[in-house]
Order: structure tokens, then sequence, then C-alpha cells
């Protein structure tokens, strides 16, 4: 281990004492046309992770004719993530996957967000991209 992997290890780990919180990570599996179920071949774990959300925005492109431009428009949205730091991910039996169930247990209602991308670092650590789960039965 070198020098800056004792820094990372130290920062990360004084990170998650100072902003993380308590989720529960349930693997899924996911088909076509059916719901998603839970993976039995991967174990269900507890993780300490930081998760963060705010207000998105992305232009949508298109194309106008002359003075015909009215300005542009965008589509408004929340951006949440959920991030592991390396020693998190070293003590996972398995890598969370597209499609998993992330429940954030320490907040009011217990809200439970699907993993809808999963981004590696060169580190180690990861960087769940979330999207809520629909709450009406």
């Amino acid at each position: 281990m070198t020098l800056f992997d004792d820094l990372d290890a130290q920062v990360s780990g004084t990170i998650d004492a100072a902003f993380g919180e308590v989720a529960v990570l349930r693997p899924r599996v996911s088909s076509q046309y059916a719901e998603r179920a839970e993976d039995p071949s991967r174990q269900v774990a507890t993780v300490t992770g930081v998760f963060s959300a705010g207000p998105a925005d992305a232009p949508l492109k298109g194309s106008t004719a002359g003075a015909a431009f009215s300005g542009g428009t965008r589509v408004v949205s929340q951006s949440a993530e959920f991030w592991l730091s390396t020693k998190t991910v070293q003590s996972l039996v398995t890598r969370p996957q597209k499609g998993d169930a992330l429940t954030l247990t320490g907040r009011v209602g217990a809200p439970v967000y699907s993993v809808s991308q999963v981004h590696p670092s060169d580190m180690g650590d990861l960087t769940l991209i979330l999207v809520l789960e629909d709450e009406t039965p």
C-alpha cells in the first residue's frame, strides 16, 4: 500500500464518519416484463456511504429557423447518488449492480432507491446513481 493509498483511506474514513449514513443494499434480478425480484445468489449488505441529492437540468437540443428562436428548452429533475468508500466496497461479497435496491434506513419513511448506474473509480470506490422507487403499491 502506498502513502497515497493510506491518505485516501484516512480521508474516506473521515468523510464516512462525518457525512455517512447507513443503508441496506438488496440485490435484485431484472427480467423483461416482470417486476424485479430478490437475487438469492447475492447477499443483502448493510453499508455506510454518503448520500447526495440535488437539482439537475439538461438542455433539449433542437433546431430553430432564423429569428424564431425564443430560448432553450430544459428538462429539470433531481439527481441522487450514494458514494461507497474503497474500504466499504472491499468489504462487500459482491459488487452492487444496476437494478439493486438501496434503502436509506435512517431517513423518515426509509426511502427506497433503485441503482440505475454503477460508477467505479480507479481508487476502488463506487458511486451509485440512484432513482427513487415508486411508492404506490
